[in-house]
C-alpha cells in the first residue's frame, strides 16, 4: 500500500500548481502495530517537505509579483538566483532568492532582492515565542536541546543563538516602554470623582533578592521583584496578578514600569492601591507618587526578622553581662510589641535605651582603674550595638510606614509581604540563583526578567498576537510583471 501527499497552490490569477510532498509504503493485507498509521519520524518528514514546499511556493510568488518595475511596470531582467537561510519551527530554510536589476526609469539604483527585502529579521515569530518562553524558564542550553528535539530535521541549535533571540525580544519590549516620569498621577480630583465607582482594592507588594555578578565577582547585584494582587469583587471573580522585576541601577524606567503594570490592570487614579515593602530606600523611590489614594506599610515581617537577629545576638554575650544581657532581650520583645501596635515613638525610645546599655559595655569608664584590671570589651557588643543602631535608623526612616499591624490584622488585612517573597522565589531563585552556580550580567537579569514575568502572567503570547496584528495592518500588494 502506498500512501502519495500531494500540496496544490493556486494564485489569485488561477494558476495552479502541485507539489508532492511525501510517499508513505506500508505492507498490504496486514496491519502490524509499527506500521500503523504515522510514525514520529514520518509525522517529522512530512512537515519539514509541507514546510519546505509552502515556503518555495510563496517566495517565487512574491519575486515574481516584484519582478515588475514601479515606475514603468516591464520586468526587471534578473541578475541572479540566490538562497537566504529562515529559521522556523520546523527547521532552517533555504529559501530561493532572485535578485533583478533595476530598471533605468527607477529613481534607485543597484539590485533589487525582493526576498531579502520581505524578511529582514531571517527568524519566524512562531520560533521567536518558543525560544522567549522557554528559555525564560529554563537555561539557554536547555532550551537549545529541547528545540533540537522536536525541530522535524532534528538540527542542532546554538545555546549563543537562543540567547541573542531571546534578549532581542526582550529589548523590543524594553523600547516600547513610556518615558519615565517623577510622578505617575494622571488627570484632577474632579475627574476622579467622575469616574464610575472604583473596583476591589489593589495590593504591591514589592521585594528584592540578590543575583551572583559576572563583572564584578564575587559580588551580588540587587534585583527588585513585586507582585500586584486585586482583591475579589462581590461576586468572588478575581483579576489575575501581575508581576514585573527590574535590576536596580540599571533600569532607568522602574516608576514607569509599575505604572503599565498597573494601567494594564485597570487599576485607576481612584482605585484604592495598598503598596508594601521591605523599606529600602530604592523601593521607597519606587512607590511614592503611583496613586493619589495610595497607601504605603512596612512589612512587619522584615521588623520581626531583624528584631530576632537582635536577639540571637544579644544571647551570644560572653560573662559578667548576664544582667545586661537579659535586660536587653526583655526590652528588645518590647520594641516589637510597640511596633506591632504602631507606637514608633516609645518604640524609638526603647531602641535608644537598648543603645546606652551597649554603649557602657562596649566604653567603660575606666578611668579610675588600674590597667591590669580593666575589663576586655567583648567583640559580641560592638557587633551588637552597630546593628542596633542600624535598626534605630531604618525604623525611624520608615516611621510613616508603620501602622497598627495589630488592627490591620484583626480587620483580615495583610501586614506582610509573604506573598511576594514566593514570587521571588518563583522569578529569580529558580532561575538566576537557587541550586545554579550561575554569574550573570546586569543587562542579561533586565531582559530575562521582562520575558520571565510575562511567561508566568501568561502574557508574552498577548505581545507577539499584537506584533503579528501590526505587521498586518500595513498590507502590500504588488502588480504582477506583464
Amino acid at each position: 500500500m502506498r500512501f502519495t501527499l500531494s500540496l496544490a497552490a493556486q494564485t489569485n490569477d488561477g494558476s495552479l500548481t502541485e507539489h508532492t510532498i511525501a510517499t508513505l509504503e506500508r505492507p498490504d493485507g496486514t496491519l502490524p502495530i509499527d506500521d500503523l498509521g504515522l510514525r514520529i519520524d514520518d509525522a517529522k518528514a512530512i512537515l519539514a517537505a509541507l514546510q519546505i514546499a509552502v515556503t518555495d511556493a510563496q517566495a517565487l510568488d512574491l519575486a515574481q509579483c516584484q519582478r515588475a518595475c514601479p515606475c514603468c511596470g516591464t520586468a526587471r531582467r534578473l541578475k541572479d538566483t540566490r538562497t537566504i537561510m529562515v529559521r522556523t519551527p520546523f527547521g532552517k530554510l533555504k529559501l530561493p532568492s532572485p535578485r533583478y536589476r533595476r530598471c533605468a526609469c527607477e529613481p534607485a539604483t543597484g539590485i533589487a532582492a525582493p526576498i531579502v527585502a520581505a524578511l529582514p529579521e531571517r527568524i519566524t515569530p512562531d520560533l521567536l515565542a518558543l525560544e522567549a518562553r522557554w528559555a525564560s524558564l529554563a537555561a539557554y542550553g536547555v532550551t537549545a536541546a529541547r528545540l533540537a528535539d522536536v525541530l522535524p530535521v532534528g538540527e542542532a541549535i546554538n545555546a549563543s543563538t537562543v540567547r541573542n533571540d531571546v534578549l532581542r525580544v526582550a529589548e523590543r519590549l524594553e523600547a516600547e516602554l513610556g518615558p519615565e516620569r517623577c510622578v505617575h498621577i494622571e488627570g484632577c480630583r474632579n475627574e476622579w470623582e467622575d469616574m464610575s465607582l472604583p473596583g476591589p482594592p489593589v495590593t504591591v507588594g514589592i521585594d528584592g533578592g540578590y543575583v551572583r555578578s559576572w563583572t564584578d565577582r564575587p559580588s551580588n547585584f540587587e534585583v527588585i521583584v513585586g507582585k500586584s494582587v486585586i482583591e475579589p469583587d462581590e461576586n468572588g471573580a478575581a483579576e489575575p496578578a501581575r508581576r514585573f522585576g527590574f535590576v536596580v541601577g540599571h533600569d532607568g524606567k522602574p516608576r514607569r514600569r509599575l505604572h503599565e503594570i498597573l494601567r494594564q490592570q485597570g487599576v485607576g487614579m481612584d482605585r484604592e492601591v495598598t503598596f508594601m515593602s521591605d523599606g529600602g530606600k530604592g523601593v521607597r523611590d519606587l512607590q511614592w507618587n503611583m496613586r493619589p489614594n495610595a497607601e504605603h506599610i512596612l512589612d512587619y515581617f522584615h521588623i520581626a526578622m531583624r528584631l530576632t537577629a537582635l536577639q540571637q545576638m544579644a544571647k551570644g554575650l560572653p560573662p559578667p553581662h548576664e544582667k545586661a544581657m537579659i535586660a536587653i532581650i526583655v526590652t528588645l520583645e518590647r520594641v516589637r510589641r510597640f511596633l506591632w501596635h504602631g507606637n514608633v515613638r516609645r518604640a524609638l525610645e526603647l531602641v535608644s535605651d537598648v543603645e546606652e546599655d551597649l554603649l557602657d559595655i562596649t566604653e567603660p569608664d575606666i578611668a579610675c582603674e588600674p590597667p591590669d584590671q580593666r575589663a576586655q570589651v567583648p567583640p559580641q557588643a560592638r557587633k551588637l550595638l552597630r546593628y542596633v543602631r542600624e535598626f534605630g535608623a531604618y525604623i525611624d526612616d520608615n516611621a510613616a510606614m508603620i501602622p497598627n499591624y495589630a488592627e490591620r490584622h484583626r480587620y483580615g488585612e495583610m501586614v506582610s509581604t509573604a506573598f511576594v517573597e514566593s514570587t521571588v522565589n518563583q522569578v529569580v531563585a529558580k532561575r538566576f540563583a537557587k541550586k545554579q552556580q550561575m554569574q550573570w550580567t546586569p543587562r542579561g537579569v533586565h531582559l530575562l526578567l521582562q520575558l520571565r514575568t510575562r511567561t508566568l502572567d501568561g502574557t508574552l503570547a498577548e505581545d507577539f498576537t499584537r506584533w503579528r496584528q501590526n505587521r498586518k495592518a500595513k498590507p502590500t500588494n504588488y502588480p504582477r510583471a506583464a
